[in-house]
């Protein structure tokens, strides 16, 4: 071979040589774009969906709306996303070749994703119960013991979502956030997984472990209620934390019932957060023998809700079994989906009841109540609530379960009344007055075990077709006794108000129920009875006056009375002018329990606005007990001859009694009276001048 000729071959050799070598550096540098490109389609897709999860977490604290069912909904697809950008960035970060720089930016945009997300988890976990466990995991590059914790971390996450995997490199220097976090943790080596938190492994932990430790982070009792406040109650109604737990400690000491005993031990348990005391709850639950299968359905909820998750599905399942054989459809399939891990199908309808204009005829000279009555007799089944009924836990009354026909007639008035002040033959609330109603031979049950939802940030009780829409107050929620199935959906024991037994009344035929009306959920739930056919009696009454005018068949603080074996209630006319002087009584204090005062105020605004009339009233303030005379005095001073108060103590029922017994044309109207046994003597003792709460007036 000439020279001219190997000189002629090495040229072309190495101009192939080059141009292939291009080629690749091109297809190499093309490569790490398009590497690049899909990184970033991928973490500016992710930063979006945060964006956009936290607007509209903030939407939703502005308008409304269920935050937790949404945080909830959102979670797995961050955190698919962000795992994807961690494959990503694994998978070619290490062939990059031109572009280094733009890889380890993306690196560093990666950990404070993950960052950010850590913060979404743990504000999760803190708003609505905890769901997630986060697990930290620290390793080094081309480390194989670090890679071998990868695999198995990967492993355990994909068979448990609610495991969240954020990974660190250990030596990455570029992070000040990151440093804090190794700082914080005291990270010396690799591999180091934090789970929780709490538990830290500083070298491999293989999936049986890991496992182990979420076994004992979500198998613990009460998951859900935990994350309540139950003093709620107690710092409301001033009652002291260490004195309420004592008086229940003192129960234990007792013949109670095993519900009794756990329902106590629950509350010992929760108020002092001591899982010991929660747990042992469970053991006096698992006693009860009962024959009702309600109350059998309400013991397994109770052991899927308290619990420590172990057999949840089967306690779900057995009650969800024993809802269906009652008729209630909705609960059954509710209780399923909550054992599958199906997400529920809710249904709500939270809209406010339409006011009613009342037309006033154009001759009318008068304003007629109290024409409105019920009767009963033995052919009625009443329906009420539970707390001041068969139980009350407030005032230490936890003897039985709430289904018990023993009825409580004094409360907690009783710790802090004398004789006196207290008339515990007369009886009060509820539970006093069903008792008398009994005589009349009907048939009385109690609903209890309400199922209650929480939408757009507030609380609902269900209709008989599972539609939340009756509002339940934050307070009643919190009844130590409630039980938690889920952060946002909740079994309430202690009953109280019509809003909770709207399902039970329909389902048990009931043609009457009592419960308190202090709310608008209550009253909307009245009102909703009453298109069913159903009766409503208020003895609490304050927000009844919201329904003026409707011709619901409801009694707010009505009188007894009592005629062979029939009671009727209500059925106490009563007129004045419409021009006439009315002396209303209204409140100018926030004091828990003068608050009820304002009912009278609250009827007369309302039957103003309904009517468009405007009657000659004079609203007289109070702003603590024992000020009727204001009311009497102002009656005196501007000539009236008619009052609309609240009678609740011998204060209020000595001025009142004095002023009607002055003249017999004096008249009182009396709101949120019939509860008490000062406002019920007044009602016995002057029928022809008393009146009550009418919502259905006519004119004259």
């Amino acid at each position: 071979m000439t020279k001219k000729l190997q000189k002629s071959i090495f040229l072309t050799s190495l101009v192939i040589t080059v141009v292939i070598f291009s080629i690749g550096l091109l297809i190499n540098y093309s490569l790490d774009y398009m590497r690049i490109d899909v990184i970033l389609d991928t973490v500016e897709t992710h930063e979006l969906d945060i964006r956009s999860y936290l607007i509209q977490q903030e939407f939703i604290d502005t308008f409304g709306g269920d935050k937790c069912e949404f945080m909830h909904s959102k979670v797995n697809d961050l955190k698919e996303e962000l795992k994807q950008v961690g494959v990503d960035l694994s998978n070619y970060g290490g062939k990059s070749f031109f572009k280094k720089k733009d890889f380890d930016y993306l690196k560093r945009k990666y950990f404070l994703l993950e960052l950010n997300f850590y913060n979404l988890i743990e504000r999760l976990n803190k708003e609505c119960g905890k769901s997630y466990i986060p697990a930290i995991f620290f390793y080094e590059i081309d480390h194989n013991p670090s890679e071998m914790q990868g695999y198995i971390l990967e492993d355990v996450s994909k068979g448990n979502k609610n495991l969240i995997v954020l990974s660190f490199d250990k030596d990455y220097p570029d992070e000040p956030l990151l440093n804090l976090l190794k700082l914080k943790y005291n990270i010396t080596k690799a591999p180091t997984t934090i789970i929780d938190n709490e538990v830290i492994f500083d070298s491999i932990v293989y999936s049986g472990q890991i496992k182990a430790v979420i076994k004992n982070l979500t198998e613990i009792p009460d998951l859900y209620g935990r994350i309540y406040d139950f003093e709620y109650v107690l710092k409301a109604t001033g009652t002291d934390k260490e004195q309420f737990i004592d008086g229940l400690k003192g129960l234990l000491d007792e013949n109670i019932s095993d519900f009794a005993r756990g329902d106590i031990m629950l509350m010992l348990g929760r108020l002092k957060d001591n899982d010991a005391l929660r747990c042992a709850s469970l053991k006096y639950y698992g006693n009860i023998e009962t024959k009702n299968p309600e109350e059998t359905a309400l013991i397994y909820e109770t052991y899927a809700a308290i619990g420590f998750g172990k057999n949840r599905r089967k306690w779900l399942l057995e009650a969800a079994e024993l809802w269906e054989e009652l008729g209630v459809d909705f609960r059954a399939k509710l209780l399923r989906d909550l054992a599958y891990g199906n997400k529920p199908n809710y249904k709500s309808d939270i809209k406010e009841i339409s006011p009613v204009n009342i037309t006033v005829p154009s001759n009318a000279t008068k304003i007629i109540i109290g024409n409105s009555y019920i009767k009963l007799d033995d052919s009625d089944i009443l329906l009420s609530q539970a707390d001041r009924v068969s139980r009350d836990w407030l005032s230490y009354q936890v003897y039985s379960s709430p289904f018990s026909s023993e009825l409580l007639t004094t409360f907690s008035e009783r710790l802090c009344l004398n004789k006196t002040e207290l008339l515990a033959d007369i009886g009060w609330h509820e539970g006093a007055r069903i008792k008398e109603l009994k005589q009349s031979g009907l048939k009385h049950e109690i609903g209890t075990g309400t199922i209650v939802k929480k939408v757009n940030g507030g609380w609902y009780a269900p209709n008989e077709n599972g539609v939340f829409m009756f509002d339940v107050p934050l307070d009643k929620v919190l009844y130590p006794t409630t039980r938690f199935l889920r952060e946002d959906l909740a079994v309430i024991i202690d009953t109280h108000g019509i809003n909770m037994l709207v399902e039970q009344a329909i389902r048990k035929n009931a043609s009457v129920v009592i419960g308190c009306c202090d709310n608008i959920g209550k009253i909307k739930a009245a009102h909703y009875l009453s298109n069913k056919g159903i009766k409503s009696i208020c003895f609490t009454d304050k927000y009844l006056p919201l329904i003026l005018g409707s011709n619901d068949s409801v009694l707010g603080s009505p009188p007894i009375e009592h005629i062979d074996d029939t009671v009727i209630l209500g059925n106490r006319t009563l007129s004045f002018g419409i021009n006439e002087r009315i002396i209303v009584m209204n409140v100018s204090s926030d004091k828990f329990q003068i608050s009820y005062y304002s009912t009278p105020a609250i009827y007369f605004s309302e039957l103003e606005k309904r009517t468009g009339l405007d009657l000659n009233i004079f609203y007289i303030e109070i702003d603590d007990f024992n000020q009727m005379s204001r009311l009497i005095k102002a009656a005196e001073i501007f000539n009236s001859s008619i009052i609309a108060v609240r009678v609740f103590n011998s204060d209020d029922y000595n001025n009142v009694k004095k002023w009607l017994e002055e003249d017999n044309s004096n008249r009182a109207i009396l709101f949120h009276s019939t509860s008490y046994p000062y406002g019920y003597k007044l009602f016995k003792e002057f029928p022809e001048q008393t009146s009550f709460d009418d919502i259905n007036i006519k004119f004259n």
